[in-house]
């Protein structure tokens, strides 16, 4: 099974409570799903790392990870991302964590890392805990490029491969944790794509990602190894081979930053007759541009390595002031304090606005630009969107609340007057 950023473990009646507590301004009891990066400390230095200009050498203790984790279940937490500033795995408690969480019945819905250090040990857990998806940043075709774009000793390159082959042998027959293999592609390595695609099915990856470096803050990329909008049709005859070679397997993952690259994509797909049956990140029927802004406010966090807090992973930035420190006191504390409501609000403004809303650098402190505009946020891009009842539920929600602004509404009873009830 695929991970969901949370959303296959929510359940009607949290979704309910998003909804209500969107409609009502309020707040919802906690978060259902949360990132938790355990740890800041990582054993590569990608070139491409947004992470490392905010990194510390820090790490969440066992002790206070169990107690952030029992006290975010008590109140409905129901899976988490392992990703962030440092590796997961780097973490020198990693096996006690998974089993404390595996035993609160929270799900691993996504595991990101290098997988340098995901050994026969940390497999067998995330086998038999059940873990969603693991995504392996392998990034490179050989060791002499693992090297130049992580930064780490070539013989790293083997390990890794190794070791996702291990994770794939302990899984046997089963289908979890959905194994996927990162390629990300710059000027220097585009021309690899079919030896990457090639690698990725040797390992036996369910699925096959290929992305691109994107310029990160502080100028820290040289800005000539990016690959622009305009080279797309110097992409074309390697995402032909690879889009040929997958046309029964079906295992590409492929989401382009340029509608440009993407048009290119979908003109060889049409050429080659390849299409995704069913889409990989489907977009119901229900699903409008106007109401599909983001909710994360109501429904998740991000808690960093040294345990600062920031509405997603995508805001971890060198310039974004955290919403708080989930090491002082309770994270309740925090859900519902300042920073948290300031958010939600701004979110419930923008969602109200619907094809209307812009961004506004001056009433806007908590999000950002990429909060508002559409499809300039891979996580509302790629997930939630096929959601059929969600979705419609939201429609008339919003909806109502547009036409006839209340001081409090509940959800159930715009729907129960949509319904005749």
């Amino acid at each position: 099974m695929r991970g969901t950023h949370g959303w296959s473990e929510v359940d009607a009646a949290r979704k309910r409570e998003i909804l209500d507590a969107i409609v009502s301004g309020q707040a919802t009891r906690g978060p259902v799903h949360a990132e938790i990066d355990i740890t800041d400390r990582c054993n590569v230095a990608c070139y491409f790392c947004n992470q490392q200009d905010v990194r510390t050498k820090d790490q969440i203790s066992l002790a206070h990870l169990k107690r952030l984790v029992d006290e975010l279940a008590e109140n409905g937490l129901r899976s988490i991302r392992m990703s962030g500033g440092g590796d997961p795995l780097f973490h020198r408690e990693i096996l006690e964590f998974l089993d404390h969480l595996h035993a609160r019945g929270v799900v691993i819905d996504n595991l990101t890392t290098n997988g340098a250090l995901l050994n026969a040990a940390i497999a067998q857990r995330l086998v038999a805990h059940g873990a969603r998806e693991v995504i392996f940043s392998l990034n490179a075709v050989d060791a002499a490029d693992y090297h130049r774009m992580m930064q780490a000793q070539p013989a790293t390159f083997q390990k890794v491969v190794d070791n996702v082959r291990g994770l794939v042998a302990a899984r046997g027959s089963g289908d979890s944790p959905c194994v996927v293999v990162q390629f990300l592609i710059d000027r220097e390595n585009y021309r690899e794509l079919p030896r990457m695609y090639e690698l990725g099915r040797g390992l036996g990856a369910d699925r096959i990602s290929v992305a691109a470096v994107l310029d990160i803050p502080l100028d820290r990329i040289r800005q000539d190894v990016l690959l622009r909008a305009g080279d797309a049709e110097a992409l074309r005859p390697y995402l032909t081979a690879i889009l040929e070679r997958d046309r029964l397997d079906r295992r590409l993952q492929i989401e382009f930053p340029h509608l440009e690259w993407r048009a290119v994509y979908d003109a060889i797909q049409r050429e080659l007759g390849y299409t995704e049956e069913p889409p990989l990140f489907p977009t119901a029927p229900a699903f409008r541009e106007a109401n599909g802004h983001c909710f994360f406010g109501w429904y998740t966090a991000t808690i960093r390595g040294n345990g600062d807090l920031y509405p997603c992973c995508l805001l971890m930035q060198p310039d974004y002031p955290p919403l708080g420190n989930a090491l002082n006191g309770r994270f309740v504390d925090h859900w519902n304090g300042p920073a948290f409501t300031r958010m939600r609000e701004e979110q419930r403004e923008v969602l109200l606005a619907g094809d209307g809303a812009k961004f506004d650098p001056e009433r806007h402190t908590i999000i950002r630009r990429q909060c508002v505009e559409h499809g300039a946020c891979w996580l509302k891009n790629l997930y939630f969107r096929g959601d059929q009842e969600f979705y419609a539920d939201l429609a008339k929600a919003l909806d109502s609340v547009r036409a006839a602004p209340r001081p409090r509404v509940t959800l159930g009873g715009i729907l129960r007057s949509f319904r005749g009830v």
